[in-house]
């Protein structure tokens, strides 16, 4: 090792170079096999070495949390693999159909209006839209007006006994996947504007946060390297001063100096950005929006399914009294 510094003193920058990481891997390579005291290894302070452990702890939180979050980048999360929609429930017409249903319930209501939008060429793949298009491609092979909720023509001529309107049966289930099909197109479409608020809210912002990590982790291998590199030159030093070798021991001695200087500076600016990293509340405010954005899609989930249950609830009790009477 001696003799490489030696030679490194009489050449240029470059070899300098080349030298210290040759120093420095040597050093480690010292450490890692036990070969070198530990009292010859330099002691870190306290404070970075507890900045240290916390920050590897964020990284990790980091990390698990975005790799999940990510889920909300891909429409399709939640869309079962097994599920093939038949060419008819993928069609434009059933999309079509649930638009222009959705326009027709809020006719009249103090509800946003729905205007009945053009085919929509995308089909969304989530569970509550696939779910909404068998619903829907169910109503429409029941005879369900394609452009108009409820007012549903029987699929067949056939009349209940003693009677001369439609049967009913068809038409209120019919009535029934309508309102099924209206709430679940919604209640995709909810989640989508949760996803989106995530990805926006949450993953972009979080995701750039892992660079203010890195510089953190980075300023910590620079303190690691300045910890080898003065370690190498004290291992020097030591073992000139144990052979009686006077020469060098003030270039030495000045070495290990710098080299002192170079880690205090070092350790003092990584610790700097450590602090930066574990106080910023750019994460937390991150996490706030993440929640933010579940909390009102879950809310208007609610909302609609409730909704949606208490009209069938209606439904069904108006078809069980229809049913009783025809048995009576």
């Amino acid at each position: 090792m001696e003799h490489w510094k030696n030679i490194a003193s009489n050449v240029g920058p470059l070899s300098q170079k080349f030298t210290k990481t040759f120093g420095n891997l040597n050093q480690q390579a010292k450490e890692r096999f036990g070969t070198i005291d530990s009292e010859d290894i330099t002691e870190l302070p306290q404070e970075y070495k507890d900045l240290e452990r916390r920050v590897d702890a964020l990284k990790g939180a980091h990390q698990g949390l975005l790799k999940i979050a990510k889920v909300y980048e891909t429409e399709s999360y939640d869309y079962p693999g097994q599920i093939q929609e038949s060419i008819t429930q993928l069609s434009a017409t059933v999309g079509h159909s649930v638009t222009s249903w959705a326009a027709s319930a809020t006719r009249g209501t103090n509800l946003p209006a729905v205007h009945p939008t053009a085919r929509p060429e995308k089909q969304n793949k989530t569970l509550h839209h696939a779910l909404s298009r068998a619903a829907a491609s169910g109503a429409l092979q029941l005879g369900a007006d394609p452009t108009t909720l409820s007012g549903l023509p029987a699929l067949s001529t056939a009349r209940a006994p003693g009677s001369s309107e439609p049967a009913k049966d068809d038409s209120k289930l019919g009535e029934a996947l309508q309102k099924f099909a209206l709430a679940q197109d919604r209640v995709g479409n909810a989640r989508l504007t949760q996803d989106d608020q995530i990805v926006q809210g949450f993953n972009v912002p979080f995701g750039s946060f892992g660079a203010q990590i890195q510089l953190a982790v980075k300023a910590r291998n620079s303190v690691n390297e300045a910890r080898l590199h003065l370690d190498s030159w004290k291992q020097t030093l030591k073992s000139a001063e144990n052979s009686g070798a006077s020469a060098k021991l003030d270039q030495y001695r000045n070495e290990v100096e710098q080299a002192e200087d170079k880690l205090v500076s070092a350790t003092e600016e990584a610790i700097s950005l450590m602090k930066q990293v574990l106080d910023n509340p750019e994460p937390i405010k991150s996490l706030s929006a993440f929640v933010k954005a579940q909390a009102e899609y879950h809310q208007a989930a609610g909302e609609l399914l409730s909704q949606l249950q208490q009209e069938l609830v209606q439904v069904a009790t108006s078809v069980e009294s229809d049913y009783r009477l025809s048995r009576g």
